[in-house]
């Protein structure tokens, strides 16, 4: 099977955006303050006009900014460059996948960033009392690196989002909120405990590395520990009797169906962690869990025809390799076959899920 080479990572910043693209966005944030030209108010139209999706979107932003009224912005914001510093603080890694549009799923999200979490206090107030919520998506099919605040860095894993307040680091915890996957690499501050709060389940740690999957939080949340030591509390969070204390190369499995909490030895970390370096690691893995971490990274849904498939386990490592490869390599090692249903572009040009049917020979 052959590996397909790394297409890299690039770093998005201001420059490497398309003026049409940024013009547009510039002029939503121009429209809501209220600071936009008459010739500039004909462009914004005439973009809303050209489809029904790019109206939908402007009334998303317009709502969501009417709802935010609470801010003030005493004075003129440069739109420009506060877009621009959005996106070199944002520190987004991608690797480029067909199907993809960055803008619309990555450079939307900042812009959510600049709208509609305090962007006035963040580039402008001179004081540091003022405290907001930023939250960065990884778009399908990318991953996402952040600098915290407080000097943690976490990567994100397709689809997946990190929430953190402003002033990270600050205060007696540092708490945030993951949704999906994240690794952590926790910058140490022994007065001020590190949790991640992934739904069900609450990890708490002073300086660290640890991975955390909770991309199916109704029934599974895994803690991969790769050094340093973290507790691991399910439920409200508050530490009790059922919390696990984890080593280096330890696993924490939460069950949600039946809310139990164990530990296993972390036979191969990497298996875990590779991810954060493009790499799909199966080690004997059964087909249920290979379809889930498919669909994810993918994004797309896969069906089992033939129930007699979910027997069989699979074991293969993959680095940055398109889907088709990965199923071709399954399918010389097992009687499984596969069908691919392309996507359904519908009338606002947006194409649904790739359907992947299963089969057995």
């Amino acid at each position: 099977m052959g590996v397909l080479p790394a297409s890299g990572v690039i770093h998005v910043n201001h420059d490497k955006m398309s003026m049409e693209e940024e013009q547009i966005y510039t002029l939503i944030a121009k429209n809501l303050q209220g600071d936009i030209t008459d010739k500039e108010s004909v462009i914004l139209e005439s973009w809303k006009s050209e489809s029904e999706r790019n109206k939908n979107e402007f009334n998303d932003l317009a709502e969501l900014w009417k709802q935010s009224g609470r801010l003030q912005f005493p004075v003129r914001i440069d739109a420009v460059k506060a877009l621009s510093e959005v996106h070199v603080r944002g520190g987004i890694i991608k690797r480029k996948v067909p199907q993809l549009s960055w803008f619309g799923q990555v450079a939307a999200i900042l812009l959510l960033s600049v709208l509609f979490s305090g962007l006035y206090t963040y580039f402008f107030s001179e004081g540091s009392s003022h405290e907001y919520y930023e939250e960065v998506v990884a778009a399908h099919g990318t991953r996402t690196s952040i600098d915290l605040p407080d000097g943690s860095v976490v990567f994100l894993n397709s689809g997946s989002s990190l929430r953190f307040s402003s002033q990270l680091g600050q205060n007696k915890e540092r708490k945030v909120k993951l949704k999906g996957e994240g690794y952590f690499k926790v910058a140490k501050d022994p007065g001020s405990p590190f949790i991640v709060d992934a739904g069900k389940l609450f990890v708490e740690a002073l300086g660290t590395a640890f991975n955390v999957n909770a991309c199916h939080p109704d029934s599974q949340i895994e803690v991969a520990l790769i050094e340093g030591k973290v507790a691991v509390h399910s439920g409200s969070g508050k530490k009790s009797a059922n919390d696990l204390i984890l080593s280096p190369n330890e696993l924490a499995r939460f069950n949600i169906t039946t809310n139990s909490l164990l530990k296993e030895s972390l036979d191969n970390p990497e298996k875990y962690i590779g991810w954060t370096e493009g790499k799909m690691i199966f080690a004997d893995d059964p087909i249920r869990d290979v379809i889930q971490r498919l669909e994810n990274w993918y994004h797309v849904e896969i069906r089992v025809q033939d129930q007699q498939l979910l027997n069989y386990r699979f074991t293969g490592t993959f680095v940055d390799e398109p889907l088709e490869e990965i199923l071709n390599a399954f399918s010389l090692t097992s009687p499984l076959h596969y069908a691919i249903k392309p996507g359904i572009k519908n009338d606002q040009g947006e194409y649904s899920k790739r359907i992947i049917i299963l089969k057995h020979r």
